[in-house]
């Protein structure tokens, strides 16, 4: 498959560029609700951004920054994301429960990941997945439940939440395999996954008109 990695990754990065920009123009109506999200995903897209350039200018390892910077901190902030909004006591309690694996997950694997900050853990990228999608059918099921279904067209947590599954679970096999699977093939899923993830995000940033919390 003749796929230009380099292509990709730059028209990701310009995809990255497009929802943050959105994200600011429409900050005063999705920034109460939504702020762990948003500085999640702003702080990952600067990341890879600041990464990619890094690397080319460098040629150093950029390892350090993904494991702080993606497996911990935005993962924490999305979990936080999904506290937040979940409002029924069990589902609040439930969440909380997911924040502290999350944290002891972090513990853990201290202990038995060799140079964990120099070296990316796809363990940890699969229990960080786990507790995030968890988290994300928390939600639904509460959307489901509530007069929010009613509004899903205007409701971004929902289209956030639908961004995140297709990214993430899309991702598993294909992270899984990628030892085996060549590189073009790769990096042309992820690819796909990211364009249909962020194409859902900014159709969720175009449609919503809320204005408040509930």
């Amino acid at each position: 498959m003749n796929w230009n990695i380099e292509i990709g990754k730059q028209i990701s990065m310009v995809l990255s560029v497009v929802v943050m920009v959105l994200m600011i123009i429409k900050y005063r109506k999705i920034w109460k609700e939504n702020l762990f999200f948003v500085v999640g995903y702003i702080l990952f897209s600067l990341i890879d951004i600041f990464c990619y350039f890094y690397f080319k200018a460098m040629n150093r390892s950029t390892e350090i920054f993904f494991v702080i910077g993606f497996l911990m901190i935005v993962f924490f902030l999305y979990l936080l994301y999904y506290y937040q909004l979940l409002y029924w006591p069990l589902l609040k309690k439930l969440q909380l429960i997911l924040l502290i694996l999350f944290v002891v997950n972090i513990v853990v694997m201290f202990y038995t990941e060799d140079d964990l900050l120099h070296r990316f853990s796809f363990n940890m990228l699969y229990t960080d997945i786990l507790l995030l999608l968890f988290s994300i059918i928390l939600f639904l099921y509460q959307t489901f439940n509530s007069d929010k279904i009613l509004e899903l067209t205007n409701y971004l947590p929902f289209w956030i939440s639908v961004s995140l599954l297709i990214l993430f679970i899309g991702s598993i096999p294909i992270l899984y395999f990628r030892t085996t699977v060549s590189e073009h093939i790769y990096f042309f899923i992820l690819f796909m996954l990211n364009l249909i993830s962020n194409g859902i995000l900014i159709l969720g940033l175009i449609w919503n008109r809320q204005n408040k919390l509930r």
